[in-house]
């Protein structure tokens, strides 16, 4: 089936991933069982989620002048992800992250944005998003780049998906050019400087901030779409997650290919949730995420077990 065109705009980073028996404390060295590095980055992996399913896709991003950015340009190259708008900046490094991951898991990263810091709503970064049919935005670019490129594509008529993460204020401008803003639990607590006290009171909040559609990603607990002032709780994929790191992006990936594809927002949620289930019982980000083809397959195998 054909798709709209996907533009993913923000980070890319090089990821640095280490298996750990237990996330370090304060004051406290922790011995790896492993480390692995791949190209990772929420837009990179928004884009890579998209495009697995079976999207067209290009990623918008900076890159430094180095080894990890030919890594990054391979990645993209291999995966089918248009690159042209993938710009190099000569005075920072490519973007990284170190991440932790747990027995259980669970993951702690921290980000040197590098590069990332200097992609700026240019001219030729404008272009794409009025050429697409829906954008994926996250945070981890300046923000009056990601505010710019809402409202360029919002005025163009394509879907802004907003992935709020990693949380910061943001303006109201912002918030109303969004199709949908996707948020996890704490996420939502800052948006909302509480947490709302059940979901109806979680729908009149999403409504004060200006925000029309909403997802809330509850992890193991599923997620709730709000849209029209009603609300729609999607059950969890049940899984043994091996390993969470990025499996958030996926979701949001899933969500915009979906959109792209034609589907209504609560179809995309479903089939985001599968995606984002599938991909933690995996290690790493973007080598975890799913084909079209291993997702329905994913499905159908526990829909199997289910009737038993």
């Amino acid at each position: 089936m054909s798709t709209g065109r996907i533009v993913s705009v923000g980070s890319v980073n090089l990821d640095h991933s280490l298996r750990v028996p237990a996330i370090a404390k304060p004051g406290e060295t922790v011995l790896a069982d492993s480390a692995r590095a791949g190209t990772g980055g929420k837009s990179f992996n928004q884009a890579a989620a998209a495009r697995l399913l079976g999207g067209e896709v290009e990623l918008v991003a900076m890159t430094g002048d180095d080894d990890a950015a030919r890594t990054v340009r391979t990645d993209l190259r291999d995966l089918g992800i248009v690159s042209d708008r993938v710009l190099v900046c000569r005075d920072e490094p490519t973007g990284s992250a170190f991440i932790s991951v747990d027995a259980t898991g669970e993951n702690a990263i921290v980000v040197v944005p590098g590069a990332n810091a200097r992609l700026t709503a240019t001219d030729e970064v404008s272009a794409a998003v009025v050429e697409a049919d829906v954008v994926l935005l996250a945070l981890e670019v300046p923000l009056d780049t990601v505010t710019t490129c809402a409202r360029h594509a919002a005025a163009s008529g394509a879907k802004v998906v907003l992935n709020l993460s990693p949380y910061r204020a943001v303006p109201d401008e912002l918030l109303r050019d969004c199709f949908v803003v996707i948020v996890n639990r704490h996420e939502l607590a800052q948006l909302c400087r509480d947490v709302p006290d059940g979901w109806a009171e979680t729908a009149a909040a999403l409504d004060r901030a200006g925000i029309r559609r909403a997802i809330v990603t509850l992890g193991a607990q599923g997620s709730v779409l709000f849209e029209a002032g009603e609300h729609t709780r999607v059950p969890a994929v049940r899984v043994n997650a091996v390993d969470t790191t990025g499996s958030g992006d996926a979701f949001a990936g899933a969500v915009g290919y979906g959109l792209a594809r034609g589907l209504d927002l609560l179809a995309a949620t479903r089939l985001a949730s599968g995606a984002g289930a599938l991909a933690a019982t995996r290690p790493g980000a973007r080598a975890s995420y799913p084909t079209m083809a291993q997702l329905g397959d994913f499905l159908e195998e526990l829909e199997a077990e289910e009737r038993g």
